[in-house]
């Protein structure tokens, strides 16, 4: 009976982990909830400190969130030429690109990677 006890309490618990329902960690919550609201455009990875593809620190990338573009769009700073915010249109200012350069040599004592698609005969 004792024996009978305590393998009825572990069956009960171990359905009771067994089915408990799955949570992200955290991180990968912000990850997703974020790409969802990203615009299609490149499709390059989103989780990192800086956007490679565009040249500028991801938090504030105009042409990968969706989010920092309305800003950007309410402040009155956007190209609308090139889709992008103002002060971060290299097409338009390619010395602009260099202000953001300077930002990642501070953090990795490096040149960032050349951005796609930045330079003024790219459309």
């Amino acid at each position: 009976m004792k024996y009978g006890m305590s393998l009825a309490l572990f069956v009960g618990l171990s359905l009771l982990v067994g089915c408990e329902k799955k949570t992200e960690p955290a991180a990968e919550k912000k990850v997703a909830s974020k790409e969802k609201a990203e615009p299609k455009e490149g499709g390059g990875k989103h989780d990192t400190w800086w956007c490679d593809e565009h040249g500028v620190k991801e938090a504030d990338c105009s042409m990968c969130s969706a989010k920092a573009a309305k800003a950007f769009q309410d402040k009155g700073d956007w190209c609308k030429d090139h889709n992008r915010a103002k002060s971060q249109c290299f097409i338009c200012d390619p010395k602009l690109q260099e202000k953001f350069a300077a930002e990642y040599v501070a953090k990795y004592g490096k040149q960032p990677p050349e951005p796609e698609g930045q330079k003024p005969d790219a459309k």
